[in-house]
């Protein structure tokens, strides 16, 4: 061993005082004796005071001859590379004017050799570690001893990850890159941060990944603000009641499951059932109100993420909406940080005192990959084989959605996650947990949409914790008699299946419930205003459909908002500029509807007899 300087041998004594257990590391390049290995532990020991054994490893990548690791602490034992790497620095530091001819420079270069003096350099390691072993989007390091949890690190290829599981000796890492270029051996630094994405208005209508680099070919995505993907959710006096209302123009859900801005929702139901078709005409019914939408595609193929943005384009939503994306081949990594990152873009708009709305599609695919990585990294498996804390990984992103007071601007943000059942299952962990976190749920039934109820919302099992506080003053007057009419037809029809009797006033409430619930259905992707909604709703729970036969029902809902709009304009006027329906636009309504009633029933009668 080289001799070392004083400084360096009291730095030497001190880490191996602090070391427990007193064991180091030897790195070598190349294998040696195991003799040497002796002579330093004895060495050791001496300035310790203690008795130190060493471990001799191989790491054929070592840039020096030998390393030795105590703690956190690395010492280059090659006093060559070190003498080397002094003059080096000692020559970048002379002014550039100084040396004025070749003569100069050797003059100075000797003198610095003259004075230096080869000793070991030691490094403190606690930001820094190396990869012990790599694969399916996870590295496992050792050292960074002071990184915290879901803190960015970088590795020695430039390839970014996220400190994700912190054990004794390891902390496991998932990779935001290719694991091609990771190795085993490479070197992983600390950054001191969290992940941040960009976001801004720069954002809208672009797809991006989870890291807020572009997915559509476009122009790269440039930001003055960043914003971490993980931050606290607003406190309860930040917070006002979710009050404004935030139209879906889905009939079902804005009379019966009413959301407001600021409210988090849930949708779920079994595959294929119509989850996705009403989280994307939830973002067609925002156009020209202000709320910027931002759909997270969480696990997707390709094709059905195209199919989705294709939608939202023919549609001009894009012109209001941000895609935030992570397909179902990309790393784990991307996958888990996608929702976290589409929050912290809505985030952006609710800060400045704007409305946004988020879309988790879906967060059973979060938690299979977040079980995906636990796996991996060999976590505890809890409930349904899925770790303990999914419930918090899921909790801390949706509380983000708040309605803010209006001295902190008064902006909103609106969740609505996705979750998939087997089997109409709800009582499964992933369903329950959501369901727990969320302000309500709209469940949809297989059976309902095999029998063509779309959408497929089951109305005992939906529900909304808000309720009419979310609900345009309008929408609540026919709501109010639509539910209890609905109600009262279930229970009727429970009745009559068996074969009671029944008599006339019942045979009228079982005729309206049938034609109640054939008026909720609706074409995908055909939102409608308020003020139709209104309408249409307005003349079933009055009655005025009671005589019309169900298969005539579309037939009539159609020609209804034309000859409104067309004869008495300022019925829709009215609904569209207050919200509401005062005694006096309600009797016009009343007075237009006769009046449709007349002209329908003498158009069906002449389609009648020319069919004849």
């Amino acid at each position: 061993m080289i001799a070392a300087p004083e400084s360096s041998r009291d730095q030497l004594r001190d880490a191996l005082r602090r070391l427990a257990p007193p064991r180091v590391t030897l790195e070598c390049r190349t294998a040696i004796e195991s003799g040497l290995g002796d002579r330093m532990a004895e060495r050791l020991s001496q300035i310790a005071g203690h008795v130190v054994a060493v471990d001799i490893v191989v790491n054929r990548r070592l840039t020096t001859s030998a390393a030795l690791l105590i703690g956190d602490l690395r010492v280059d034992l090659d006093a060559g590379q070190s003498f080397l790497r002094d003059l080096e620095e000692k020559i970048a530091e002379r002014p550039a004017a100084a040396a004025e001819t070749v003569d100069d420079s050797a003059k100075y270069l000797a003198q610095v050799i003259e004075k230096s003096e080869p000793a070991p350099r030691s490094e403190h390691l606690s930001g820094r570690g190396r990869v012990l072993q790599v694969g399916d989007g996870v590295a496992v390091v050792s050292g960074l001893e002071s990184v915290g949890s879901q803190e960015v690190v970088r590795f020695e290829s430039g390839t970014l990850g996220i400190a994700f599981s912190l054990l004794h000796d390891t902390v496991g890492c998932l990779l935001l890159g290719s694991e091609e270029s990771v190795a085993e051996g490479d070197l992983v630094e600390r950054t001191e941060r969290l992940l941040h994405v960009p976001v801004g208005e720069q954002l809208i209508g672009r797809i991006v990944n989870a890291l807020g680099q572009p997915m559509d070919g476009g122009a790269a995505i440039v930001s003055d603000t960043l914003a971490p993907i993980e931050a606290l959710s607003h406190g309860i006096v930040q917070r006002l009641p979710v009050s404004e209302p935030l139209h879906t123009g889905i009939k079902v859900i804005d009379s019966l499951v009413p959301l407001g801005r600021g409210q988090r929702e849930l949708v779920l139901g079994d595959r294929k059932i119509g989850k996705t078709t009403i989280a994307l005409d939830v973002i067609l019914s925002q156009k020209a109100t202000g709320v910027i939408c931002v759909y997270a595609a969480i696990g997707q193929k390709g094709s059905s993420l195209a199919r989705s943005v294709n939608l939202l384009r023919e549609h001009g939503a894009m012109d209001y909406t941000i895609v935030v994306a992570a397909l179902s081949n990309e790393a784990p990594a991307f996958r888990h940080a996608v929702p976290y990152a589409a929050c912290a873009m809505a985030e952006f708009f609710m800060r400045r005192g704007g409305h946004a709305l988020v879309i988790y599609d879906d967060l059973s695919k979060h938690a299979m990959t977040y079980r995906e990585i636990s796996a991996l990294l060999r976590r505890p498996i809890g409930r349904e084989a899925y770790p303990g804390d999914i419930f918090y990984v899921h909790s801390r992103l949706l509380e983000r959605a708040a309605k803010l007071r209006a001295d902190l601007g008064g902006g909103s943000l609106t969740a609505i996650p996705i979750v998939e059942t087997l089997a109409g299952d709800i009582s499964a962990l992933i369903p329950t947990n959501v369901i727990s976190i969320c302000d309500g749920q709209i469940f949809l039934d297989t059976a309902l949409f095999n029998e063509g109820s779309h959408p497929a919302m089951d109305v005992g099992l939906s529900v909304s914790r808000v309720g009419g506080m979310a609900q345009a003053p309008a929408m609540r007057k026919v709501a109010g008699r639509l539910r209890i009419d609905l109600a009262q037809y279930h229970e009727m029809a429970r009745f009559v299946k068996f074969g009671a009797e029944v008599d006339e006033a019942t045979l009228k409430q079982l005729r309206r419930g049938e034609r109640e619930l054939a008026i909720l259905k609706q074409d995908a992707h055909a939102p409608l205003p308020l003020e139709r909604e209104v309408v249409i709703l307005f003349a079933a729970v009055n009655g005025f459909l009671d005589e019309v036969p169900i298969e005539r029902l579309r037939l009539f809902e159609e020609r209804l908002y034309a000859f409104v709009q067309d004869t008495h304009p300022e019925i829709f006027g009215a609904l569209r500029e207050t919200l509401d329906l005062p005694v006096g636009a309600e009797a016009r309504l009343v007075s237009a509807l006769n009046e449709f009633q007349t002209v329908f029933r003498a158009q069906a009668g002449t389609g009648t007899q020319s069919a004849q």
